[in-house]
């Protein structure tokens, strides 16, 4: 019977909840600060295009497209659906880069704070989290630009339609 106990103990380490310690334990070291330097390099590169995409999100914020009103401040264009997608695209652009960005600091807070390692399984969720609104920021941001060309080329209407299918086209 004890036996079967000892054997049946040696298999715990392979579960869900085991794998932190097969990870971050002993034997993997070298294979472990490889990974968390590539991971490491991956992060910084990550939040340089992040940090790019929210200052392009935001300065285009405060120069929309078209003129204002000057009794107002308001834009001309304001009531176009094509303004009106730039506006909110542009938006949604910022607030996920900017969320992206606080993934990033949230996991280096969480890891920093501990003073131990986050397990890989949560580190690779925050990464891929942070992806994800990295990738459709970049998305919204190209919505963004179309749209900010069309209506502002409108009037020639060729030429806003052929920009609307060469912004695309980038991403």
């Amino acid at each position: 019977m004890q036996k079967e106990i000892l054997e049946s103990l040696e298999d715990v380490g392979s579960g869900p909840l085991g794998r932190r310690h097969e990870v971050l334990g002993r034997g993997n070291e070298k294979r472990n600060k490889e990974e968390e330097e590539a991971l490491s390099k991956a992060r910084e590169s990550h939040l340089v295009v992040v940090a790019l995409i929210a200052t392009v999100t935001f300065a285009a914020t405060f120069t929309l497209p078209g003129s204002y009103k000057s009794d107002r401040g308001t834009s001309i264009l304001a009531k176009k659906a094509a303004f009106i997608v730039f506006v909110i695209s542009d938006a949604m652009s910022l607030v996920l880069s900017i969320s992206a960005v606080f993934i990033h600091f949230l996991a280096a807070y969480i890891q920093g704070s501990n003073n131990e390692m986050i397990d890989e399984d949560t580190t690779k969720i925050f990464f891929r989290l942070a992806m994800l609104f990295t990738m459709i920021g970049m998305g919204t941001m190209i919505i963004a630009f179309v749209t900010g060309t069309y209506v502002v080329l409108e009037p020639s209407l060729g030429l806003a339609i052929s920009t609307c299918l060469i912004g695309p086209s980038l991403g």
